[in-house]
């Protein structure tokens, strides 16, 4: 499907035309009550993962339970999303929980992505020094065996000027 510079201008002028993202932004984050304990519960665990992913970022089994952890709830934000629209009445004052899924990606997904982005930097940064290590060892054994070779050969050269 090819698309024509004509629609491409047209959606370009009327993307300039819309609503700066700021204001987008700004209007979304008002329209929030952030006091309602089940968005209050959300922020406390992505909190939770947070410090956790930064604090144990040595520990590989932990990071690894953490990064499944998210990727389970961002795997899930679909589903979650039509339970809430189901069901908001019963654990929310308003209907935050649209067909777009913007809530859940905005407030749920978003916050777990970046954590696991936190851990596969680390994860990356951790395999980088393993790298550097089994290098060094690498040498270290090369240049041992570069020794013995040359006081062996240094040995038997020895040998043969004594007879």
């Amino acid at each position: 499907m090819l698309v024509h510079r004509r629609d491409l201008r047209r959606q370009w002028k009327s993307f300039q035309e819309s609503e700066p993202f700021l204001h987008v932004l700004q209007g979304f984050l008002h329209a929030i009550d952030w006091r309602e304990p089940w968005i209050v519960s959300i922020l406390a665990f992505h909190v939770l993962t947070l410090v956790i992913a930064l604090v144990t970022r040595k520990r590989g089994a932990v990071q690894l339970f953490v990064f499944v952890l998210a990727g389970g709830v961002i795997f899930n934000a679909e589903r979650l999303n039509k339970l809430g629209a189901q069901h908001w009445e019963k654990f929310a004052g308003q209907n935050y929980f649209d067909s777009t899924g913007v809530f859940m990606s905005a407030v749920v997904s978003g916050p777990q992505l970046l954590v696991m982005f936190i851990i596969l930097i680390n994860y990356l940064i951790n395999c980088a020094g393993m790298l550097v290590e089994a290098k060094k060892r690498e040498l270290i054994y090369k240049a041992k065996q570069r020794a013995k070779e040359a006081k062996a050969s240094g040995a038997s050269a020895g040998n043969k000027k004594e007879d």
